[in-house]
């Protein structure tokens, strides 16, 4: 099988390696003429222009740059001459995007603007990204500043279909992306497949492991708070105010981007020189106070950004034990080398997070208290390698490493909680209640069973009453390595840009694992008949290593004033179990009117690998009692004994395959004047997505035998019974098929008013099923009364949910003063949901109690409940409700937000934000179950902040 795996690796190497030459080859047929541009650039100090060092020139679509030296001036050399575009950018500063020409010498000077609240054409919204590209969004750091984002999370209400939020830190906040679902199960893997990459690396949740008893229930909801380990990344834990600009991408990524289904969120963190700013910022729930400066360290010897961030959340005033604090640091450390041929940004991030429910001093009865820390450490290195050696233009590379620290602790009183529970972790030990005692049966036939390793273990029953409490200690660590070609070649009026390149990762758990009192253990679960826990280490779980290659070709051919863009590239990715997965992408863009409308198109497939969580899922535990004397008075106490059987089952799933979404879309922009337009038709099916779920394989038999004593006071075998034990494995059953259209209308800024429009919104809608076969078990929890499992067939019931949402944006500002308002209305037009039903009520087969093989029934054998009750079979029934294809939809429902920001001064800002500033707070009755009201929007929310620069 290795060697199977690894001739697919070979194979696909060597398909790439095919196409790069040839690629290069096609761009080697002409040789363009070539010129060298030089300039200054500058800023703006006490109304003098004064050189500005550290600032970023590059031509993108040749892959040239370079950075500025502290006299401010910078030199590229090998530009092709005629039209190009050219990008300036800096920390604080407006960018510089225009159209140059360049000739055989060129000199080009610019001096570049403060990026604050006194620019008349500000930009406090998203901005799409350019054609024959992915489909995105950038939000530049005006727009968070004007927004008050407290993290992440509440940057997404600004692409197109995002929903207002309220700015809160209460719980865990993992992104979607183009999903219209309000099922957790499918919200969960979309954010798995979101993927978060700050300084060229990504932010892992691949070694979360934080969940209690996925394997006995399929739950993963994280033990105290924090990220579930089978979505994406908690993103309170990443703060808004070090971030310059967010990328978030919806649309066909670029094949340098893997490890995604969803799309990703690409963070551009502030590198270089800045003033000291100071802000702190108050709403009901947070308090946030951060601190953020960068300076030169002198000639040569580069710069230093440094930044702070403290918040703490309360959930409630009346409930202050709740509460969520947040503690971030950052240095970040810029230079050049080499004559300005070598780039280079290092940083050191820290990151702290603690969730804590302390106990609520009115409860006597459960006396329920929890607490999750989190601390996390990155290391980053990534930097520009400018060569200019023929088609050979730079090496980019990234090299990350991050270690979280992560401990959760719950603690209740139970109730109702008798219970057998066993010491042991072997499979098939029969334990009594003394350490290390042979029990035999009336016939000399040993009952116990136990190894040497075992001897000084026991049995319990545990109390009815008991204070319990758990640990989960997890240490991930995450490694991460790419480098990446770029080449580019002009022939005639074609440009040829080419990445080739490599990233590795590698993620894993170091951590003890769930620890507990073996005396006080955790809560069974009712619903899992004998199912029982035991503590896991995380140590011994082996790490995931994942390898990848890429190839893609940016190919632009200008055509008189056209430009037709065409960016094609193929991924390969390698992991264990999956396999090697292929991943084709393409976008591409036509201009039809020159300057006016461009049509555009994309069609690719993304893979997001198994994390831990699916790959090495914990092993299922069961508990059977032989015999129970503790409460028979009739025998001394020191003469009753307690005897179980402990079962052990292997949860993995070898057959696993990686998630696999299939994007594809069109859409068009549209620019007439300032006003500028774009939509876009999406259509995404993912397939093979990860869900715990019951299988045929995880249903095991187990003869279970009772023992009871005879007038003799011997112990004889009372019963044996055939049992099975169900448990959850990691799978491929869930699929996801989302389309939808989204705009995005800017009319710009009408100066007689001093006013800009913006309007933006989805159609979106998400259809859900579960492909595997679900089962029914009718039996009792007594080992006699046990039935055969009911097999229903697979695509029983698919959920569907649709949302149409729009946001008109209009923003009044007034230069002179730094005054911008936003007044923002979103409207909900629609928003349903609904299911529809397959054969659910009349199941395809069993599994037999004696060995869990499948009894299936012939096609037609049994077509109504009548006959399964006539053949003796109606304990296979299940009730089949079908309240969900009920369509519950609301009708259209409105909220407004305001965002104030004034400059007072050139050194201090505030800004005020209201949302849902009209309490409008729309009920609406439930169609599934008349009587109950749902209640629409967030609640009315404010906030403020100060913001100080020095």
């Amino acid at each position: 099988m290795r060697i199977a795996k690894l001739t697919d690796v070979g194979r696909a190497a060597a398909v790439l390696l095919l196409i790069s030459p040839c690629l290069v080859a096609k761009a080697q047929v002409m040789k363009p003429n070539k010129a060298e541009v030089q300039g200054v650039i500058y800023e703006m100090k006490e109304g003098q222009r004064v050189p500005l060092d550290f600032a970023s020139v590059s031509f993108p679509d040749f892959a040239i740059g370079t950075t500025t030296g502290s006299d401010g001036h910078y030199t590229l050399r090998d530009v092709p001459t005629g039209k190009a575009k050219m990008r300036i950018t800096y920390i604080g500063k407006l960018p510089i995007d225009t159209v140059v020409s360049i000739n055989s010498q060129t000199r080009l000077d610019f001096t570049m603007q403060e990026d604050n609240f006194n620019i008349k054409e500000i930009l406090v919204v998203a901005k799409n990204n350019g054609a024959g590209k992915a489909t995105s969004s950038t939000i530049g750091r005006t727009a968070i500043d004007h927004l008050q984002a407290t993290s992440l999370y509440d940057l997404m209400q600004l692409v197109p279909g995002g929903m207002f939020t309220e700015p809160n830190l209460s719980n865990a906040r993992q992104l979607n992306i183009r999903s219209a679902s309000g099922n957790s199960t499918v919200e969960s893997l979309n954010s798995l497949g979101t993927a978060i990459i700050r300084d060229g690396a990504p932010v892992s949740n691949n070694s979360n492991l934080s969940a209690m008893n996925p394997s006995v229930s399929g739950s993963t909801s994280a033990l105290s708070g924090g990220a579930s380990p089978s979505g994406g990344v908690d993103v309170r834990t990443l703060s808004t105010d070090n971030i310059e600009s967010v990328e978030v991408i919806r649309g066909i990524p670029s094949v340098e981007y893997g490890d995604l289904t969803s799309g990703a969120v690409i963070i551009n963190a502030k590198a270089g020189r800045e003033p000291l700013r100071i802000n702190a910022k108050a709403n009901p729930n947070v308090y946030q106070g951060s601190i953020s400066t960068g300076f030169s360290l002198g000639d040569k010897r580069g710069a230093l950004n440094l930044s702070g961030d403290y918040a703490y959340n309360t959930n409630d005033v009346s409930q202050s034990y709740l509460h969520y604090q947040r503690l971030t640091a950052r240095a970040l450390y810029s230079n050049v080398f080499f004559n300005n041929k070598l780039r280079s940004n290092t940083s050191l991030s820290l990151n702290f997070g603690r969730d804590d429910h302390d106990r609520n001093p009115d409860d006597e009865i459960t006396q329920t208290a929890s607490r999750g820390r989190e601390t996390g450490l990155t290391l980053n290195t990534n930097g520009t390698l400018s060569l200019d050696a023929g088609w050979l233009r730079s090496i980019r590379y990234v090299l990350s490493g991050t270690y979280t620290d992560k401990s959760s602790h719950y603690e209740t009183v139970y109730a109702s909680a008798n219970a057998p529970y066993s010491m042991t972790t072997t499979d098939g030990t029969v334990l009594s209640n003394i350490a290390g005692e042979h029990v035999f049966d009336a016939n000399g036939q040993e009952i116990t069973h136990f190894s040497d390793a075992d001897a000084a273990l026991h049995a319990i029953y545990l109390p009815s009453s008991y204070k319990g409490g758990y640990n989960i200690d997890s240490r991930e660590v995450n490694v991460f390595a790419k480098v990446t070609a770029n080449l580019f070649k002009q022939f005639g009026a074609v440009d040829n840009r080419i990445l080739l390149g490599a990233d590795f990762r590698s993620d894993g758990n170091v951590g003890k694992g769930k620890t507990y009192d073996p005396t006080t253990p955790p809560y069974r679960d009712l619903q899992a008949t004998n199912a029982t826990f035991r503590p896991r280490s995380y140590k011994d779980i082996p790490f995931i290593n994942q390898f990848g290659l890429f190839a893609e070709e940016n190919f632009k051919w200008n055509l008189g004033r056209r430009e037709l863009n065409i960016q094609a590239g193929l991924r390969l990715d390698h992991a264990p179990t999956v396999g090697t997965v292929l991943s084709p992408r393409v976008n591409a863009s036509f201009d039809i009117i020159p300057q006016t409308l461009t049509l555009r198109g994309g069609y690719g497939i993304t893979a997001k690998m198994p994390t831990l969580l699916y790959l090495h899922p914990e092993k299922s535990y069961f508990e059977y009692v032989n015999l129970n004397e503790l409460a028979n008075e009739q025998i001394a106490e020191a003469d009753r004994r307690f005897i179980t059987t402990t079962k052990v089952y292997d949860t993995e799933n070898r057959n696993l395959k990686a998630a696999r979404n299939h994007k594809a879309e069109i859409g068009l922009d549209l620019k007439i004047g300032k006003a500028v337009l774009s939509l876009t038709a999406f259509n995404e099916k993912l397939k093979n997505g990860y869900v715990l779920n019951q299988a045929m394989s995880s249903f095991k038999p187990f003869l279970y035998k009772e023992y009871g004593r005879n007038d003799a006071g011997k112990l004889v075998e009372t019963g044996a019974y055939p049992v099975l034990s169900s448990f959850y494995t990691p799978t491929n059953n869930l699929e996801v098929n989302t389309k939808g259209v989204e705009f995005d209308l800017n009319l710009g800024r009408i100066d007689a008013i001093r006013t800009s429009f913006s309007l933006n919104g989805a159609w979106m809608q998400t259809e859900s099923r579960n492909n595997g076969y679900s089962f029914y078990d009718n039996s009792a929890a007594a080992a006699s009364e046990r039935k055969p499992v009911a097999v229903y067939e697979p695509d029983g019931v698919k959920s569907y949910s649709r949302r149409f949402t729009t946001t008109l944006r209009a923003t009044h500002n007034i230069p002179s003063i730094g005054f911008v308002v936003t007044l923002a209305a979103q409207a909900v037009w629609q928003e349903s949901d609904w299911s529809t039903y397959g054969n659910d009520s009349i199941p395809v087969g069993y599994l037999a109690l004696e060995d869990a093989s499948f009894h299936s029934f012939a096609p037609g054998q049994y077509t109504t409940t009548q006959q399964l009750k006539d053949a003796g079979l109606g304990f296979l029934l299940k009730d089949a409700s079908h309240a969900g294809q009920i369509r519950e939809k609301v009708s259209p429902y409105f909220c407004f937000n305001m965002n104030i920001t004034k400059q007072v001064s050139d050194n201090f800002r505030v800004s005020f934000f209201a949302n849902n500033m009209f309490r409008s707070y729309p009920r609406r009755e439930s169609k599934r179950s008349p009587g109950t009201y749902m209640t629409m929007n967030n609640r009315f929310y404010f906030g403020v902040e100060a913001a100080l620069t020095l």
